[in-house]
Order: structure tokens, then C-alpha cells, then sequence
């Protein structure tokens, strides 16, 4: 409850800023696909660029995970006022847990789901076995997506996160959904995923003009990080 409360000013905050954004879609045939196969949706994305794809989709019972920490009190708040299930857990606390949860609340259905595979803390664009597990405790592939602005922010977060401008124009790119090859090993298998995602997000950056994109924070020089 606490929560909620302190959630509700974010998100009347976030309505209108969502108001003043125009978000394409690109190849939403893969989501259909996926849905016509009888599977959830598991749309993997990495943590920098996951404000666009949440922001256009509110009220669609996405299921998605938040941290337990007390930030995530507030994350999790907003999401259930923006119509998402946030599951509480993380790959650092609680993630089996979460995990659980994750395939109780998809598994029969063709309801979709939110992953950011490289969060919360990194490795930038790397994706943890996490979106693996589910996948196969699902039996349903995973959709790489990407997400834009033509009028980015970049904050100076460990991934560099990325924050539309108010009244921007952005993208939200769907691929074709992924499955692990027969003999593939875990790791050859999300590096795959991790260079389709990237794909995604080249494209959608692409769309809305955007070169040169940061992928993570620069680390410290030398000198620097050991004062």
C-alpha cells in the first residue's frame, strides 16, 4: 500500500509525459506469431531502453519484475497503477522466487511478459540465464526488442539509460522470436539473444536518427578510480 501512494504522483507525472509522445511500432507480425503459436509473449529489452516500450503499453497486464529494495516499492507501485504485475525479485534477491511466480502467472496463456535481462545492475547488454530459464519453463521463445527517441536523454547511469524528451518521436522494434538450437549451450544461446536485441535497437535508433548511441557508462580512468 505504502507503495502505491508514494507512486501515485510518478505516475500522474508519467501519464502526461506519455501523452506528449508519438511511439511507432515495428513488426508487431512477431508478437502476433508467437500469440498464434499459443505461447506467453516474453519481450527481452535491455534495461537502458525499457521507458518506450512501457510507456506504450499501459493496462495490458504485462507481467514484469521489480527489485525488492525500496526504490523498487515505488516502481512496483506505479507499474500496478499503469495497469502492469510486477513479481518482486531480482537476479541478486529473490530472483527464484520471482522466477516462480513469472511462469505460474504465464504459463497456459498468451499474456505477455517484460524482461530486461542485462538489469538491474549489469553487465550493460549482457543477458543473464534468468530470460533463459523462463523460456523454457514456458516452452516459448524470447522476442528481442528495441526502443528510441529522436530526442534522447542519456542518464549517467551504469548503462547510460536512455529518457524520451518530452513531445518526441520514438520507436519500439519487435524481431522475430527466438529458441535455443538443438546441442546449443547456454552461453552460445544468449549471446545470440543479446546480438538480436542489439539488432533491434540498432534498427530502432535507425528509425528515429540516432548515431552514436551510448551502450554503457565509460568506466573511470585509472588514475581516478584508485584515489
Amino acid at each position: 500500500m505504502r507503495g502505491l501512494l508514494l507512486a501515485f504522483p510518478l505516475f500522474v507525472l508519467v501519464a502526461l509525459w506519455r501523452a506528449s509522445l508519438r511511439i511507432r511500432l515495428v513488426g508487431r507480425e512477431h508478437r502476433e506469431a508467437i500469440e498464434r503459436s499459443g505461447r506467453p509473449v516474453l519481450h527481452a529489452i535491455w534495461h537502458q531502453r525499457m521507458v518506450a516500450g512501457i510507456l506504450r503499453f499501459p493496462y495490458h497486464g504485462v507481467v514484469t519484475m521489480a527489485s525488492r529494495s525500496r526504490d523498487g516499492d515505488v516502481i512496483a507501485g506505479f507499474l500496478s497503477w499503469w495497469g502492469y504485475r510486477a513479481v518482486r525479485g531480482s537476479s541478486s534477491r529473490g530472483g527464484s522466487e520471482a522466477l516462480t511466480e513469472m511462469v505460474e502467472a504465464l504459463r497456459g496463456t498468451t499474456r505477455w511478459a517484460a524482461l530486461t535481462p542485462d538489469g538491474p545492475r549489469g553487465p550493460a547488454r549482457r543477458c543473464k540465464t534468468g530470460v533463459l530459464r523462463l523460456a523454457e519453463a514456458l516452452d516459448a521463445p524470447i522476442m528481442p526488442v528495441g526502443t528510441s527517441s529522436a530526442r534522447p536523454r542519456f542518464l549517467r547511469s551504469w548503462d547510460r539509460y536512455l529518457l524520451p524528451t518530452p513531445f518526441s518521436r520514438c520507436a519500439v522494434v519487435f524481431g522475430p522470436g527466438l529458441r535455443r538450437e538443438p546441442d546449443e549451450d547456454d552461453a552460445a544461446f544468449l549471446s545470440r539473444v543479446d546480438s538480436a536485441i542489439n539488432a533491434m535497437t540498432d534498427e530502432a535508433d535507425r528509425l528515429c536518427g540516432v548515431v552514436g548511441a551510448p551502450r554503457e557508462r565509460e568506466p573511470k580512468p585509472a588514475q581516478e578510480a584508485a584515489s
